[in-house]
Parts: structure tokens; C-alpha cells; sequence
């Protein structure tokens, strides 16, 4: 990092400043600073030497750390160029000065004397030239300190950490099952308690120790970039996705060429993938959801089982749901014979006249206490506060409502449409999906969408045509009845609020209406660089009433200083709404938060969310609840393809509701399963496996 380059106090572990300082300055005890690093660094602490931390004092009149005393001396060992910064904390911030190539000479904090290498030392290693760097002798310094320590009493993995509100209860499980129960545990924490970070704790530490360099994290299709976000924002750690593109250019190869991996369930568990997974050895396996892992009879269950893993972590609120014997899988998969043999286990421990229910329960809590930890949120204290959810329906207007519905007869005829016709073979079902959710979002963002499909080639004249009347229907509207309800929405409700949108063509649009409303208004995406984002937040959270932003605002950011958000467009997997709300509601939220949803009535989004309030009523659970009963349906298939199949089949919009009310039935039992579930395993467990 240069000091041109460094507009923002967005620092990060790590991050270096260069400073072109000459000799005259430090022969004064002056090591200015460009004009925006001064600002930057106004409240951060200079130190001058990692054993005897003195810190140098920033004279802001001059734009210089100054200190007569302790940068003098580098003026004799140093060159021009060769000063800089090193962040090494960024709650407080806190740098180190270093100097490289690395000094001959010591910089006593007490006396500022010079203390000179023997002349051989000093020839061996300027010899090396630029491998000898300080640099490395830290790295080297700090590994032979964190060697030294023994047990796992002490977490080392802690300052690494950043944006992380640790909780006591957190910290006890990562030491339990490091020391206790040697990194191979099965974490059933009641939902909203934060099991993922208990896994980027026990995860970093492994790593910290060098004992875990390949990881490879296991979870359902709609989380995988949310764990992605997760651990490199919070744990500093880059994991590579089993979709990115350079992933999938490497082939099979490419499970053996990275060392952090998130991959689904569902591609996982196909060929070739499996192979290629089941190849390589893991120093740390972490499945989440892994009630999915119950049934030893799945493919599932049999690839994870075979697995070459040194540490495994599961992670699941609900281990039990219709047999014990559904827990006898899961700990088999971290210590098989722990509970012996399937046979053993039923005949020993699982009442015949009853499945759920456990004889010789001292025993089986003896042999479950080498595997489980479950943290309880009556046991932990901590209570979150309400979330007051309210739905805004919208009557479109007159020209809103027709392009509405061509364009959805259109996307409908096209989903239904033979797969072997050219037209079909053009328009994807993602293309199409997408269409559909950018005209329920605005129809300024399902524009562009449809003039590039309007050039495709492949298509045929007519369908070219259609698409381009589409695209200049859309084009032709300047109203938007959404955003005007938004605007009234923020009239009435005066705080800061979060606004999310699913597409880069609404923020667009929508950033430029509300800016000319005269609202105060800050954007953002995941196009944005880091140092962007960290602005973007930090604006938010001085002056800006609005942060509008699309869905990478809803993975790893904690936004607890607002406690209003308002979904101007819904998807129709509810894990993703669920997310956008747990960036507010969450451990640390003082307030109530409120939740407004824009929906455009009559529409499929319309349609999807009246279905998860009525029956389910989304917005009361607890953040993470909504998987666990989605967990419960019996659908192979994510939750949006299943709407969207139920839509696409229909014939008409009567028939669509009738099949929207048999899909609310099986939520509705999926519910009830769940709490039926969340009882059993209170009584199963009760307050056994809390962590030490």
C-alpha cells in the first residue's frame, strides 16, 4: 500500500504504508506524513519497537510523528524509501515502524543508543539481499513464540480476529473442543447462537498453531457465500468456491491445488467432484446444517464418511428429528465406535416402543459428552430484541401493470416451452428467472436484461422483436410506484435505514431518485473494493440517512447501530431475506428492529412473501429457524425453483394460488415438525454439554 494510494482509515492486519522519508527529516526527530495519511492516522498509535512499545507522538500542526530521542538514529541506517508502517491492530489502531532491508542497528526505547551487529553478521546479511527481510524474521519471531505455547488455554487465534463481538459462551466452546474433545465435535448451539463463528474460532486457532493448513467447509447451496464472506472478513481467511470460475477451469485438479474450499452439499456429493474430494487429505472438514448428514443410507452421509480428515466439526441445531438412531450417525461420522455398533446402540440405548426416547440416558450423556457441545440461549442470557416487520402492497400503475404481465405470459410460455426448441436453448431458466425478478424489482432494472436478450442471435425474429418491444416499453417508464411508496415510507419513518435490492440496475436507478429527493443517500455492492466498503459503512453510520445496497450487504456485515430495513424487491429463497434482516437483528442489537417489505401487489413476489407470513410468520423466528423448517420439507429441490416450477406449470393465476396454499400446508407442517423437534431435544438434552 502506498501513502497515495491510502484516502481512508479502512486498515487491515497486515497492511503496509511506505513512507519516503529522507535524512534531514529524521536527523530533526520528523517522520512526516502525506496529507491524507495525517487524518488517517490521527487516532492510531506509532510504536517504535515490538518488545519495549514506545509510541511515537503525532504533531498534527507539522503532519509528523516527532521524537527527537527515538528517530535520529535511523538516520545513519537508513535509506530513502525504506521506512514503513505496519498495521498490526486495528481495534485500537496500532502500527509498527519498521525499516527494510532489515536494520544493522537497534533502536534502544530507553536510552537511543545503537547497538551494531559483529562485522561478519552484519556482511551475512546484507549479502542476502532482499530474503533477509524484517518481515520475515517477524513472522519467524511470532511462530516460535505461539510454538511455545502449550494447550489450548490460552487462544492465540484472538488478535487475528476483526469485527467480531465475542461472547463468552463462543470462547468456551472453541476451548472445550480443542482441548477437550481434539477438534472433532459435533456444535448443536440453539439457532441464533452463533455457530459459525465457534468454527472460524476453532478454525483459526488450528490454523495460527500450523496444524490446519487444508480446510474444506461443506454446506447448503444458499450459504456457501455467506461462509465465503464470513471467514474472510472476520477470520482473514480466503476460501475459493466451488463455482468460481477459475475454480472450474482447473477441473478436478482443483480440488487438490487450493487449500480453503466451500463447496454445496449437492456438488460435493457428484462425480467427479466426490472423487476428487474424497482424494484429499483435510486437516480440518466443517459441515454445516449437518442434519442433512443423518440418514447413513444417503449419499451424503456415505461421502462424509470416507472422508480424510485430522479435525471435523458438525454443526447443527437439530441433530434429532424422528430416530435416535439419526444421532448415532452424526457422532459415528466424528468418532466411529464411540457408541459402538448400530445394533449395539439400539439395543442398549433406544426404547423399542419409542424411537425418540433414550433408556440408560447417564450412560448415552457420557459417551455424547466426548462429541457434543449445546449452548442454550436461557443458559448463555443473551436475548434479542423484537422485530416488528410491517408489508407495504403496491398498486402498479396502468403501464407498470401490462408490461408486468406480458412480460411474465412471456418468461411463463418460455419456461413451459420443449427443450429442444432454439428458443429455449437461447433463454436459459436462470435468464428467465432473473427477468422475472428484475420486473418485480423495477422495470427500469429488467430494461438492459431485456434489450441484451433482444440481440441474441440464437433467438428467433419474432421472439427478437417481442423482447425489444419489451425493452422499450420498460425504457419508456420514468414513474416508479415502488420507489414512490419508499419515499413516503421515509417521510414517515425519519431514522437511518438499510435498503436492499437484488440488482445493480434498481441501486442505480434508485440511488439517482433519492439523491434528487434530496435524500442523503450511500451505495453499496460488491463491485466496490474493500477500502470502498469500509467507507461506504462508515458514512453510513456518521451522516448518511440511507445505505442502499444489493445483497453483498447481507453477508458478514454487522449494521447494529440501525435497526430499520426495507426490502424494496424480495427474493424468493427466504434464506437470502433472512439474511438482509439478520444484519440488524442479531446479537448486540439494543433496539427493535423494523423490517418494511415493498411488494408490487397482484406479482409473484407478492404471492411468495404472503405465503411465509401467513404460514410461517418468517419475520417472528429466531434468525436461523426459517432453515430449519425448510429442512423439514420434502423437496430436494432449493425453496425459489420450487416456487418457481409451482408458478410456471400453472395455468392461470387461480390455479397458481391454489398451488401456493398446498406449498403453505407443508410449510406449516415443516413448522410444527420443527418445534415438535426443538421440545424433543430439549428433553433429550437439557442442560448437559454445556462447554466449560
Amino acid at each position: 500500500m502506498s501513502a497515495s494510494s491510502t484516502t481512508e482509515p479502512g486498515f487491515e492486519i497486515g497492511d503496509r504504508i511506505e513512507l519516503n522519508v529522507d535524512a534531514d527529516a529524521l536527523r530533526q526527530g520528523l517522520l512526516p506524513l502525506d496529507p491524507v495519511l495525517t487524518g488517517a492516522l490521527s487516532q492510531a498509535e506509532v510504536l517504535i519497537d515490538a518488545d519495549e512499545p514506545t509510541a511515537l507522538k503525532l504533531n498534527a500542526a507539522q503532519g509528523a510523528f516527532k521524537s527527537v530521542k527515538h528517530l535520529r538514529p535511523l538516520a545513519r541506517s537508513a535509506k530513502p524509501g525504506t521506512i514503513f508502517l505496519e498495521c498490526v491492530s486495528t481495534s485500537p489502531a496500532r502500527f509498527y515502524l519498521r525499516v527494510e532491508p532489515p536494520m544493522l542497528i537497534h533502536i534502544s526505547p530507553t536510552s537511543g543508543d545503537m547497538i551494531a551487529f559483529n562485522p561478519d553478521d552484519a556482511a551475512l546479511i546484507e549479502n542476502r539481499g532482499s530474503s533477509a527481510r524484517w518481515r520475515d524474521f517477524h513472522l519467524a519471531l511470532q511462530a516460535t513464540r505461539l510454538a511455545m505455547v502449550a494447550g489450548f488455554e490460552q487462544l492465540l487465534c484472538l488478535p487475528w480476529l476483526r469485527d467480531v463481538e465475542l461472547l463468552e459462551h463462543q470462547l468456551r466452546t472453541a476451548r472445550t473442543v480443542l482441548r477437550r474433545l481434539r477438534g472433532r465435535a459435533l456444535l448443536c448451539d440453539e439457532v441464533g447462537l452463533g455457530k459459525t463463528i465457534e468454527a472460524g474460532i476453532i478454525l483459526e486457532e488450528l490454523v495460527v498453531r500450523g496444524l490446519a493448513r487444508r480446510a474444506l467447509i461443506l454446506t447448503p447451496p444458499s450459504l456457501v457465500e455467506q461462509w465465503q464472506g464470513e471467514m474472510r472478513r472476520k477470520f482473514g481467511l480466503d476460501f475459493i468456491v466451488h463455482d468460481d470460475p477459475g475454480f472450474r477451469e482447473q477441473g478436478a485438479q482443483a480440488w487438490a491445488k487450493h487449500d480453503h474450499i466451500i463447496a454445496s452439499y449437492h456438488t460435493a456429493k457428484r462425480e467427479p467432484h466426490r472423487a476428487a474430494i474424497l482424494k484429499q487429505d483435510w486437516d480440518l472438514v466443517i459441515i454445516d446444517e449437518a442434519h442433512h448428514f443423518r440418514n447413513r443410507n444417503t449419499l451424503l452421509w456415505q461421502m462424509a464418511s470416507e472422508l480424510h480428515r485430522q479435525y471435523i466439526l458438525l454443526l447443527t441445531a437439530t441433530p434429532v428429528q424422528n430416530d435416535l438412531e439419526e444421532l448415532f450417525n452424526l457422532v459415528t461420522l466424528l468418532q466411529p465406535g464411540l457408541l459402538s455398533t448400530a445394533r449395539s446402540f439400539q439395543k442398549q440405548f433406544v426404547d423399542r416402543r419409542d424411537k425418540l426416547m433414550p433408556r440408560h440416558v447417564d450412560e448415552l450423556h457420557r459417551l455424547l459428552a466426548e462429541v457434543m457441545v449445546r449452548n442454550r440461549r436461557s443458559t448463555v442470557g443473551l436475548a434479542l430484541t423484537r422485530r416488528i416487520a410491517k408489508t407495504h402492497l403496491v398498486a402498479l400503475n396502468d403501464r407498470e401493470r401490462a408490461l408486468y404481465a406480458d412480460v411474465s405470459r412471456f418468461v411463463r410460455q418460455q419456461l413451459n416451452a420443449p427443450s429442444n426448441t432454439k428458443t429455449k436453448r437461447a433463454l436459459s431458466r436462470m435468464s428467465l428467472m432473473t427477468l422475472q425478478k428484475e420486473l418485480g424489482s423495477a422495470s427500469q432494472a429488467a430494461a438492459p436484461t431485456l434489450e441484451r436478450l433482444a440481440l441474441d442471435e440464437r433467438l428467433p425474429e419474432v421472439e427478437r422483436a417481442t423482447l425489444t418491444q419489451f425493452a422499450d416499453a420498460a425504457r419508456a417508464l420514468t414513474d416508479n410506484s415502488k420507489a414512490e411508496r419508499l419515499l413516503a415510507l421515509l417521510n414517515d419513518f425519519p431514522d437511518k435505514m438499510v435498503v436492499f435490492t437484488q440488482f445493480r440496475a434498481t441501486q442505480d436507478w434508485l440511488f439517482r431518485r433519492l439523491r434528487d429527493a434530496g435524500i442523503s443517500v450511500v451505495a453499496f455492492h460488491g463491485g466496490m473494493l474493500r477500502l470502498e466498503k469500509e467507507e461506504a459503512v462508515r458514512r453510513f453510520q456518521k451522516d448518511a440517512r440511507i445505505l442502499l445496497s444489493t445483497d453483498a450487504g447481507s453477508e458478514g456485515r454487522n449494521l447494529q447501530f440501525c435497526n430499520a430495513v426495507c426490502n424494496f424487491d424480495l427474493p424468493w429463497n427466504p434464506m437470502k431475506i433472512e439474511q438482509r434482516v439478520g444484519r440488524l437483528s442479531r446479537i448486540g442489537q439494543t433496539r427493535d428492529v423494523f423490517v418494511f417489505n415493498l411488494a408490487a401487489a397482484g406479482t409473484l413476489e407478492a404471492a411468495v412473501l404472503h405465503l411465509l407470513e401467513a404460514k410461517i410468520a418468517m419475520f417472528e423466528l429466531v434468525i436461523g429457524e426459517i432453515d430449519m423448517i425448510l429442512g423439514n420439507l420434502d423437496e430436494e429441490k432449493e425453496f425459489e425453483d420450487v416456487v418457481t416450477d409451482l408458478w410456471a406449470h400453472s395455468r392461470d393465476d387461480s390455479d397458481f394460488r391454489s398451488a401456493l396454499d398446498r406449498l403453505g400446508d407443508q410449510l406449516l407442517a415443516a413448522k410444527e415438525n420443527y418445534l415438535r423437534q426443538r421440545a424433543q431435544e430439549e428433553k433429550l438434552f437439557g442442560e448437559k454439554f454445556t462447554p466449560e
